[in-house]
């Protein structure tokens, strides 16, 4: 017994049955009666040696081993879409696909000058760009769908999964319209930040773990708080409701330069560990991502 047997269709299949959970849309799915795929989902789990799905009344639910088939099957679906899609792009003289994921933060001073530096030299080469928290990144580097990302490894991933390379260091600053009250002040304090309204990153990630412990230390009590992840809409937030928001200290000084928003100069800094270039630990990456990634390996961060 074992996996021999497995096709990509098959794994298509169980990771879409891990997704709904229903034998009846699956079936549909795939262009299949619903007893058909029962006897191939039998089949394959006869092949496997292990029951990879409990039957319950309102549908299927993965078993422990369904849910590490299911997770590798996911990894090896996006490699055959990925070597599909490179073999399109080297049948018509282009240079290769690459995808990577990065966090807000060094987009502007890290990622933007590296990518110049790419196109420099291969300016046919399709990059995708994900932007993102760093547990969200990670989970698409984990399951392939991501060749690497800038970022910070999570508490609550193992660091021994990936190879991490640090590239830069972060400091968060407040940011407010260019006519907010507090706009024109030199220097802001802790009582001026008292009982105002913010935006703020959402409930979990680690920034705004980071902001709240600033928040905590210096007694600021909000008004009011809006969460997003959303960049545009803390932008408009802020604009439009006069609301404080953080945005990393590179993102800040552009959007300033601009005459978007005024960085505010408060009492201390709201400082964050580093983030890195990471990549699933033994995972052998094309010749365009290994580029890429050399890349950013020898871009100074500012």
């Amino acid at each position: 017994m074992g996996l021999d047997g497995f096709r990509l269709r098959h794994l298509k299949m169980l990771v879409a049955l891990s997704e709904h959970g229903k034998l009846g849309v699956v079936a549909e799915m795939f262009g299949i009666s619903q007893p058909a795929l029962s006897r191939t989902l039998n089949e394959l789990e006869q092949m496997s040696g292990h029951q990879l799905f409990d039957r319950h009344n309102r549908g299927l639910v993965p078993t422990p081993q369904g849910e590490v088939i299911v997770r590798h099957a996911k990894m090896l679906i996006s490699e055959a879409q990925r070597a599909e899609y490179e073999m399109v792009v080297a049948a018509a003289g282009q240079g290769g696909s690459v995808a990577f994921g990065t966090i807000m933060t060094p987009a502007a001073d890290y990622v933007a000058p590296a990518l110049k530096r790419i196109f420099e030299t291969h300016p046919t080469i399709d990059i995708s760009i994900a932007v993102g928290s760093s547990d969200v990144l990670l989970e698409d580097v984990l399951n392939r769908r991501l060749d690497f990302a800038v970022c910070r490894i999570p508490s609550g991933m193992n660091p021994l999964w990936f190879d991490y390379l640090p590239v830069g260091q972060e400091t968060l600053r407040v940011i407010v319209a260019v006519d907010h009250p507090l706009s024109g002040k030199p220097v802001v304090t802790e009582d001026d930040l008292r009982h105002q309204s913010w935006v703020l990153q959402p409930h979990g990630s680690f920034l705004r773990q980071v902001i709240d412990d600033f928040i905590r230390r210096h007694g600021i009590v909000p008004a009011s708080v809006v969460s997003t992840s959303d960049a545009l809409l803390t932008m408009l937030l802020m604009m439009q409701s006069q609301r404080l928001g953080i945005f990393a200290e590179p993102v800040a000084a552009l959007l300033e330069r601009h005459g978007l928003v005024k960085a505010l100069q408060i009492e201390g800094d709201i400082s964050v560990p580093g983030f890195g270039l990471v990549k699933l630990k033994e995972r052998e990456l094309s010749a365009s991502a290994e580029l890429v990634y050399t890349v950013f390996a020898t871009t100074r961060n500012p």
